[in-house]
């Protein structure tokens, strides 16, 4: 497992080209290639989030963003969180939602979190905190559904 000190975190103005080449190549490699689903990733959300990067010996293997209260839902948010498949089932996905929570939490104490979660990985976040809110509805022809970390969790 990676050590805390791999994370690296940006604002848009702050991502270097190469990093941000990265970010772009796994997502497009994992939410569109790998879950085959033709959609906009490159959505104009990227400019108003800060990008968790982890890297593991020179090489990509998870990401996240996450935006402040107001941006995307009323509470502060977590996307795009994605994990490399040569590294998954190891705890960096854990990992690198954890850090997106404290993050926020550090920045915007008293909001809640919210994330649009794949249906599919609704235990993994329940595990995490999070709480189904309303029903499953279709995202980018995949189940999604509305979870929420409360501010006091």
């Amino acid at each position: 497992m990676t050590n805390k000190s791999d994370f690296i975190w940006h604002n848009f103005d702050t991502i270097s080209k190469e990093e941000l080449y990265d970010v772009l190549s796994l997502r497009q490699r994992v939410f569109i290639i790998e879950q085959d689903c033709l959609y906009e990733d490159l959505d104009y959300s990227d400019q108003d989030a800060s990008h968790l990067l982890l890297y593991k010996d020179n090489k990509l293997i998870g990401y996240s963003r996450v935006f402040p209260p107001g941006i995307k839902y009323d509470a502060a948010s977590i996307g795009r969180i994605v994990t490399d498949s040569d590294y998954r089932e190891k705890g960096y996905g854990r990992s690198i939602t954890q850090e997106s929570i404290r993050f926020l939490r550090n920045n915007f104490p008293g909001s809640d979190i919210t994330i649009s979660a794949q249906y599919r990985l609704v235990n993994f976040y329940e595990d995490l905190g999070f709480k189904r809110e309303g029903n499953v509805y279709l995202e980018d022809n995949i189940d999604h559904i509305k979870m929420t970390l409360e501010a006091n969790k």
